[in-house]
């Protein structure tokens, strides 16, 4: 009875050993790990600082986005390590079991290549500067804010709050607001009573004091002319050269000043009429 309390208490004491053995491994990793983010997120602030061909906003956005993939990559190597250190700790040999990793490894490669094809995307996608973190996107038809780059998928957060989770061997075809300044166009429908002639100077005395009302906008709103022509109305276009992500607003704020302007003036806006409309018309 004696001995049994013995082996016991003996078990209770190693089985301790082992759950603090594995609790400070544990404890070291995490700290080693957070020093590690703490080097790679100066390292890349250091190094972006001294990029001087690109706009302070794109290299902040190209530094977000290398570091989640390097800190993604270091997190996962050292989930790793620690699992590896903590078998270790139990007196399991890892040597075995590195060398199954490797004969697993390869049957894994073979059999998950859309994996490794999304790795491979990933890559491609970030250091050719297709995409940053912030980026406003259209990919396919999810459009919205780009708010994680990870070495499988991109999470896209739309304008109303959802997030779309795209893997990256499935990103098609991707349009880039971020990239470029961008450019506003405004079609106002007017009906044929509007003479053309009489309406251009209002419109061009309101869009020439529209550029100091407005930040976003970097070259005077002009009219381009007469762009369209129905049987019941037609279509005068406005364009300018806005900020970046900014257009969207720009073209808000066009068409309330207009139409604020063209009240004032007392010049009606045309009603645009549906095929089918027509039809019952004549009918």
């Amino acid at each position: 009875m004696f001995e049994i309390k013995n082996y016991i208490k003996v078990n209770y004491q190693l089985i301790l050993q082992k759950l603090l053995n594995i609790i400070i491994i544990i404890g070291c990793a995490i700290i080693i790990y957070q020093v590690l983010r703490l080097i790679v997120r100066r390292i890349f602030s250091i190094s972006f600082k001294r990029i001087h061909f690109k706009g302070e906003v794109i290299i902040k956005k190209r530094q977000r986005t290398l570091e989640k993939i390097i800190l993604s990559l270091l997190k996962y190597f050292f989930y790793f390590v620690t699992f590896l250190i903590i078998l270790a700790s139990l007196g399991i040999n890892i040597n075995t079991i590195l060398t199954g990793a490797g004969i697993l490894g390869v049957v894994f490669a073979v059999g998950s290549q859309n994996l490794v094809k999304d790795f491979i995307e990933g890559f491609f996608n970030v250091f050719e500067d297709n995409i940053s973190v912030g980026d406003y996107v259209l990919i396919d038809d999810c459009e919205g804010t780009i708010i994680d780059i990870g070495l499988r998928s991109i999470k896209i957060k739309s304008y109303s709050g959802e997030i779309h989770i795209i893997p990256n061997s499935l990103i098609g075809h991707v349009v880039n607001y971020s990239l470029d300044e961008g450019k506003v166009i405004v079609d106002l429908i007017l009906d044929y009573k509007t003479n053309y002639q009489d309406l251009l100077p209002v419109l061009n005395t309101i869009l020439s004091d529209l550029k100091k009302k407005n930040e976003n906008i970097l070259t005077t709103p002009k009219v381009l002319g007469i762009s369209k022509l129905y049987p019941n109305y037609y279509e005068v276009r406005i364009t300018c050269e806005t900020k970046k992500e900014s257009h969207w607003q720009v073209a808000r704020f066009i068409r309330e000043e207009v139409f604020n302007t063209l009240n004032e003036h007392q010049i009606p806006l045309g009603i645009r009429y549906s095929l089918l409309t027509l039809n019952n018309q004549k009918e």
